[in-house]
């Protein structure tokens, strides 16, 4: 058996009103007008994903998870938390007990419903539901987490239809429109292309292009060849093949761009690599450009206006050198190429899910704590 630091806290009081579990912060009562506000986090799904968020809200005081719903067993929930085969073990003392995890001296419930609706966020005075199964993207879903309660919704994954709005940091407009109450932040392709996009189209113009993600595999993908009645390429051994797919990137692209409409396709090959992908991104330039110049735009915009979301190497990098990363797009300078000064090629590299969970966290903590009071949410929603 595994020994897990102890964390004191009230195990004997977990099953009691939430209300009597933890002190209540911001609109729902607990902390004087004009002091810090702590934005409250529901965690719907605890996957790679799920996890990755967990980690980064840790260390914030911003912000706290105080309900995560997963229909695993919560031993298996502990023991993926604290050792990560792509992240590495996890070094802060947490602890599940009697379906309550414990973490920075505070009690976070753990629920096991099957769907969205079933989930009483407002007893828990949740803010904004993370969420975060890559099952729920249809409007219809995410709205039964403002049925019961949330503000919020922040979905993880691209939108499996029209949402209130698709959230690319260092593409899209901030902070958040308040109206805005069910948010995609995309997918790590989608975040490392559209900024690529943004960063040539800004300097040169582009007319149209086309992209390849070279992509880590995915959960969705078997270890041995095994039936999928729906895409059989899907059905392919993801450790011993490129495995050819379609990418929604492309989709995001034109919403993103909209003079890129009809103008931008693209596609992903799964390779046998488990963390970092990279996107190749071919552009046709409204504007003559060298290669030089192109490597300057990024270099620039890099450690300016998106130093955040963009990083930007003149070494000869291979995938493994970017495990871990935050960025959105680690820009490969050796690799660009142009041809007649207006067909444009270049490479983006990220780290699958890493930068993605990052610009999750940095959503939240754009759209802040609610502001309405207990009674008016309950009568909102």
């Amino acid at each position: 058996m595994l020994e897990l630091p102890t964390i004191t806290g009230d195990k004997g009081n977990h099953q009691n009103h939430a209300g009597d579990r933890w002190p209540t912060i911001g609109p729902f009562g607990g902390k004087e007008a004009g002091k810090h506000v702590t934005l409250r986090v529901g965690l719907m799904g605890f996957g790679r994903i799920g996890r990755n968020v967990f980690r980064a809200i840790y260390s914030r005081d911003d912000m706290e998870i105080v309900a995560i719903n997963e229909i695993a067993d919560t031993a298996s929930m502990e023991y993926l938390l604290r050792f990560d085969s792509l992240r590495g073990p996890f070094d802060e003392p947490v602890r599940v007990v009697d379906e309550v995890l414990y973490a920075k001296g505070r009690q976070i419930p753990i629920m096991h419903h099957l769907e969205p609706g079933e989930i009483p966020w407002f007893d828990f005075g949740v803010d904004v539901v993370v969420e975060a199964t890559g099952r729920y993207r249809t409007r219809e879903h995410l709205q039964r987490h403002l049925d019961q309660g949330a503000d919020r919704v922040v979905l993880t994954v691209p939108p499996g239809d029209e949402i209130d709005h698709l959230h690319i940091r260092g593409v899209t407009a901030e902070p958040v429109d308040r109206k805005h109450r069910l948010i995609s932040c995309g997918s790590s392709t989608a975040n490392c292309t559209a900024v690529m996009i943004r960063v040539i189209n800004d300097a040169f113009g582009v007319e149209e292009g086309s992209f390849t993600s070279v992509h880590a595999y995915t959960h969705e993908q078997s270890l041995t060849d095994v039936p999928n009645s729906e895409d059989f390429r899907r059905s392919r051994a993801a450790v011993e093949n490129i495995v050819p797919l379609g990418s929604w990137t492309d989709q995001a692209v034109m919403r993103l761009f909209p003079h890129l409409d009809g103008r931008f396709a693209g596609c992903k090959l799964n390779v046998p690599v488990p963390s970092v992908s990279c996107v190749d991104l071919t552009v046709t330039l409204k504007k003559q450009a060298e290669i030089h110049e192109i490597n300057e735009i990024f270099r620039s915009a890099a450690s300016t206006t998106l130093e955040e979301v963009l990083d930007f190497t003149e070494q000869p990098i291979v995938s493994s050198d970017i495990e871990g990363s935050q960025f959105s797009c680690t820009f490969d300078s050796l690799a660009t190429m142009i041809v007649d000064g207006q067909l444009l090629k270049c490479l983006g590299w990220y780290d699958q899910g890493g930068g993605l969970s990052y610009r999750i966290v940095e959503l939240l903590g754009n759209l802040g704590p609610v502001k309405t009071s207990r009674d008016d949410r309950r009568r909102s929603s």
